[in-house]
C-alpha cells in the first residue's frame, strides 16, 4: 500500500484523492512499515540518555572551570599585594 492523500468531507468521511503527498491538504494515510520506520527514528535509547547528561555534566564542570579560572587568578594576585 503506497501513502495515500485523503479528506474528509462534511459528514466527516475520509475519501482518498490522487493528490501527491507534497500537495496533501487533508489526512495522509501511511502504510505499516513507512510507520514503523518513522516511530523507529524517533525513539529515544537509555543511550541517547545517558549522553545527553554525560554532556550537560561535562559542560557544565568545563564552563565553570574556566568561569573560576581568572578569579583564581585574581585571587592569587590580591593575596601577593
Amino acid at each position: 500500500m503506497a501513502d495515500t492523500c485523503v479528506l474528509a468531507n462534511e459528514q466527516g468521511f475520509l475519501y482518498a484523492v490522487p493528490t501527491p503527498i507534497t500537495d496533501c491538504a487533508g489526512f495522509v494515510l501511511i502504510s505499516k512499515s513507512s510507520y514503523d520506520s518513522y516511530l523507529a527514528g524517533s525513539q529515544i535509547t537509555p543511550e541517547d540518555v545517558g549522553s545527553a547528561f554525560s554532556f550537560g555534566f561535562a559542560a557544565i564542570l568545563v564552563t565553570c572551570y574556566f568561569a573560576a579560572y581568572p578569579v583564581g587568578i585574581a585571587k592569587r594576585l590580591i593575596n601577593k599585594m
